[in-house]
């Protein structure tokens, strides 16, 4: 029995796991990113944390997929990460194949929380899929008859840089008004930062949650507050949703899939997200274009995009 090697790399975690041949995960290994660490670092971490998965599984491992929290080329499997040195031009795949001696694919961590929701997540049985990962940034995916859709320039799935404001805040593409500016974890965990230095009193609870320190206050902060009821925390979270209604949408009108799924950090909130941008879409929504989408959270949660290289390791079988 051959099982495949799964890769998992992010800015905050990072995770290993074998899977077997029905995509069941047998054993999994997972870390925090030491972004000072570098690339060399992670790549160490990654070696001997595979080899002690293979050696405790007793069974040979065929090929190897990888989420990576970053640009990548996917034609050249090529990539570059903007937040840790030594990743850009790197070519991981062939890493992996020389240390590890295994058949490898690398892929962006949407496009691969797609790929695991599609298997294995909330999209199965479906034929089409957008998801978003909502962390930090925003990136999408878009799976269409079981692929990955990339467009001619891999820039499919982008919503995270739909412009949702005319003369917003400037993105880091290069862009103003950019969905990311305004429903990502770092927009909205500024934002409140911002809104408690300027107001301390109408953001007693996120301070309180803090510890009376306006700059450690992040979105997750934020979402708890706002759970609890507090007027100022749910304002934001409300602008947040309404933008990623208003993108939501323009997802639908353009490739009406069956299901959306948010995944990352802030979509996990739950609820507290999820109510108002179904609000907000019922709002925005033109009756002559009424949609059958599902809006939906992340079945496998943190884990999508780990998934989503068990598949891509799969298909090298």
């Amino acid at each position: 029995m051959s099982n495949v090697l799964a890769v998992d790399i992010g800015g905050t975690h990072f995770r290993v796991a074998l899977f077997d041949a029905s995509g069941r995960r047998l054993l999994l290994s997972e870390g925090r990113t030491e972004s000072a660490g570098g690339r060399e670092w992670m790549l160490n971490e990654i070696r001997e944390r595979a080899h002690d998965l293979v050696t405790k599984s007793g069974h040979p491992v065929q090929s190897c997929g990888i989420s990576f929290g970053g640009p990548v080329d996917y034609r050249r499997q090529l990539v570059s990460s903007m937040h840790v040195s030594g990743w850009r031009g790197f070519r991981l795949g062939q890493w992996m194949e020389d240390n590890l001696s295994l058949k490898c694919c690398v892929d962006n961590d949407a496009n691969a929380g797609a790929l695991g929701e599609f298997h294995w997540g909330v999209g199965r049985g479906t034929e089409s899929l957008l998801y978003l990962t909502i962390s930090t940034g925003i990136g999408g995916g878009v799976v269409c008859g079981g692929r990955v859709h990339r467009g001619k320039d891999s820039m499919a799935g982008e919503v995270g840089h739909i412009q949702v404001s005319d003369a917003g805040t400037l993105c880091s593409c290069g862009a103003r008004g950019c969905l990311e500016t305004v429903c990502s974890g770092t927009a909205i965990g500024t934002r409140a930062r911002g809104f408690a230095r300027r107001k301390p009193e109408a953001m007693a609870r996120t301070l309180a949650l803090a510890s009376g320190n306006p700059d450690q206050i992040t979105a997750e902060l934020v979402f708890r507050a706002a759970g609890e009821g507090e007027e100022s925390a749910q304002l934001i979270v409300r602008e947040a949703a309404r933008a990623l209604a208003r993108a939501l949408l323009t997802a639908i009108r353009i490739l009406n899939p069956d299901v959306i799924v948010l995944g990352g950090g802030v979509a996990l909130s739950g609820p507290t997200l999820l109510d108002p941008v179904h609000e907000y879409m019922d709002e925005f929504s033109a009756p002559m274009l009424e949609h059958s989408t599902k809006v939906v959270q992340a079945e496998l949660g943190n884990y999508s995009p780990l998934h989503g290289a068990a598949a891509m390791a799969l298909e090298l079988t």
